[in-house]
């Protein structure tokens, strides 16, 4: 039967349930099943063992997220990976689970009902200040929060070097660039180009690692940032990519307002956003703004 041909209840029932697949995705991808199964199937004995897991329960996980397609189970309590399973490598989306289901993120979730009741921010209640401080003083989420941005921005950066024309552009400053994937893949194409990531200074470092990585150390610095106070001035254009819609009007206009002071006259502003559609059109976008609640 087709999933939306079940009744009314059973799909329902299936949104209600939804952490009964999440938090076994999240404890597969902390855990690291899928870079074990890598280099092919493993029994459960042998990813217990490497994963210091009491086989029993891992088994009845591995199971119960094999029968919704992530891993495959074969005769003996074997197990290989799928094509979703394969995404949770490291590297891939391994990170975007650890992130969305994580302690520190599950506290927030406990406060959604006061934040539509009241209008106040979730991680702010949950953890008494907001993201960007927190992160400042738990620097394995601020890892684990910066790699997983990084790869879901990833699906983008292609397109928009192939649509969007960068000529004419001699300077670019990607605000909030984070580990300055996005620039790396703008400069590679665009050899004219000269760049600069600005960010906070506990990404900047690692920011500064990627560059030279990329080999384009010659035309990019990462530059500390607090783009509350103060961004680098003079650019010919101003990338912002998935960076507002992470705060509230209120400190969007700061950010922008201090955008425009430090532009040209004739400088551009890029800015990369998911746009919500109207009306009941599903979309992922609509499902994120809930966790910006």
């Amino acid at each position: 039967m087709n999933p939306k041909e079940l009744p009314a209840p059973a799909q329902l029932m299936k949104f209600i349930v939804g952490k009964w697949i999440s938090k076994p995705i999240y404890a597969a991808a902390e855990l690291g099943i899928a870079d074990m199964l890598a280099d092919g199937p493993k029994s459960i004995e042998e990813l217990a063992q490497t994963s210091q897991s009491h086989a029993p329960s891992l088994y009845r996980m591995m199971r119960a997220l094999a029968s919704v397609g992530i891993f495959f189970e074969t005769d003996g309590k074997r197990f290989e990976l799928t094509p979703m399973a394969e995404n949770l490598k490291t590297g891939a989306m391994r990170s975007i689970a650890i992130m969305f289901n994580s302690d520190w993120s599950d506290k927030s979730w406990g406060y959604f009902m006061d934040s539509v009741k009241t209008g106040s921010t979730a991680f702010e209640k949950a953890h008494g200040m907001p993201v960007s401080d927190w992160l400042e003083i738990n620097p394995r989420a601020a890892e684990v929060f910066n790699e997983a941005n990084a790869v879901k921005a990833a699906n983008s950066h292609r397109a928009i070097v192939d649509v969007y024309d960068f000529s004419g552009i001699i300077t670019l400053t990607d605000v909030g660039g984070g580990l300055g994937t996005l620039m790396a893949e703008i400069l590679l194409a665009n050899p004219l180009i000269k760049g600069i990531v600005a960010d906070t200074p506990q990404v900047i470092q690692k920011t500064k690692q990627m560059i030279q990585t990329r080999g384009i150390e010659d035309r990019c610095q990462a530059l500390e940032c607090d783009f509350f106070q103060e961004i680098p001035a003079g650019s010919d254009a101003y990338l912002m990519s998935h960076v507002l819609h992470d705060w509230s009007d209120e400190l969007c206009r700061i950010i922008l307002t201090n955008c425009h002071r430090a532009m040209k006259t004739e400088s551009r502003l890029l800015v990369v956003e998911m746009v919500i559609p109207p009306g009941n059109e599903p979309s992922i976008a609509k499902l994120l703004d809930l966790e910006m609640l």
